[in-house]
């Protein structure tokens, strides 16, 4: 089993990176320590690796200790040495070079400095790991090659217990007025996701991810309002999930076919059904959307999602002889009458792809 990190041994890279942003400061050689007295971070290369005598008496005692007379054939050389407290246990070992007793208050503020600075450290790091986990999940999952085993797998080790779920914020990019999320604003709330752990989010194909566990998903800090936005039913089986996650790349090819969120019919199966169609049959289909006006649009949306016409009109707050001659019209426009089945899918896949190519705008229901 992999050690905890938070028990990890101190690394000597994080402690280099350490001594070098703190030595500039100071007119004196730091020295960084692990737990067996080795130098494993200082200002002067000859010494890395070597065993520091003073540093084993800090580690064997719990108490700093300063040399003031080094012996022969040591890497040890005159100045204080502290104690280095990592995760409240003795880690290592913080040693300032100089004159002993000058260098015993330094000593004492670097030390903490020295500790302050490796948490912090080390929790960017552990942050920058978890964003970069969650970036890999969020693209296995959407590849098209993870299988159900793989898949459920890799959404364990992440923390993700069932049932998972799957959200997307779509157009991203920013626009005029300044009201969508540039994709450095997407990847700021992505990285804040991940720090907080509720989820695994990730910005791929130009939209912003959320890997699931439950049944609500709350609308992260950070994007603008009325941001597009789907979302999967919660589900057991990693195979329904690997669909979905499909089901969402595709719908990543044409942001508009992505709702606004304000509550009108949507239907994901439709939109997923368009964003598959050929480029010419998009474009087609379009044109047969692009002369109603967005009261005949709604007109569509009603009569496709109620039993009746009635219900259609009151649903849209019309009297039913006005729908009817909407109905009409949209029957002259198009060629295609409401009142048959077919000619209804068709139009709805019309105003779909009018809103994929960015000729209006799609509601989420």
């Amino acid at each position: 089993m992999a050690e905890h990190p938070r028990r990890a041994p101190l690394s000597g890279e994080l402690a280099q990176r350490v001594v070098d942003l703190i030595a500039p400061t100071i007119s004196h050689n730091i020295n960084v320590m692990d737990e067996h007295g080795t130098i494993i971070a200082c200002l002067d290369p000859d010494r890395l690796g070597t065993l520091h005598r003073g540093a084993q008496r800090v580690i064997a005692e719990g108490r700093a200790v300063l040399v003031t007379d080094p012996r022969p054939g040591t890497a040890d050389r005159p100045g204080a040495n502290e104690p280095l407290m990592v995760d409240g246990r003795l880690r290592g070992v913080v040693g300032v070079t100089g004159d002993p007793k000058e260098v015993a208050p330094l000593a004492r503020v670097v030390a903490l400095t020295v500790q302050l600075l490796i948490a912090q450290e080390r929790e960017q790091d552990t942050a920058t790991r978890r964003h970069t986990e969650a970036r890999d999940l969020v693209a296995a999952l959407a590849s098209g090659t993870t299988g159900p085993a793989d898949a459920e797998a890799r959404l364990h080790t992440a923390g993700l217990a069932p049932p998972w779920s799957l959200t997307l914020w779509a157009d991203l990019q920013p626009r005029a007025d300044g009201s969508a999320a540039p994709p450095h604003r997407a990847e700021a709330v992505a990285a804040r996701v991940n720090a907080l752990g509720g989820g695994r989010a990730a910005v791929l194909h130009g939209a912003l991810w959320l890997a699931g566990s439950g049944t609500a998903t709350e609308e992260p800090p950070g994007l603008p309002p009325r941001t597009r936005r789907t979302d999967t039913e919660p589900t057991r089986d990693a195979a329904v999930l690997l669909a979905h996650a499909e089901e969402s790349r595709a719908l990543c090819h044409y942001a508009g076919l992505v709702p606004v969120p304000d509550g009108r019919p949507w239907s994901r199966e439709l939109a997923v059904a368009v964003a598959h169609l050929p480029p010419r049959t998009l474009a087609r289909l379009a044109q047969a959307a692009a002369p109603l006006t967005a009261a005949q649009r709604e007109s569509v949306d009603a009569v496709a999602t109620t039993a009746s016409v009635q219900a259609a009109a009151d649903a849209l707050y019309v009297h039913r002889n006005t729908l009817l001659q909407r109905m009409e019209r949209i029957r002259v426009a198009t060629g295609l009458d409401l009142r048959r089945a077919d000619h209804l899918t068709t139009l709805r896949m019309a105003l779909y792809a009018h809103a994929a190519l960015g000729g209006s705008h799609i509601h989420s229901g």
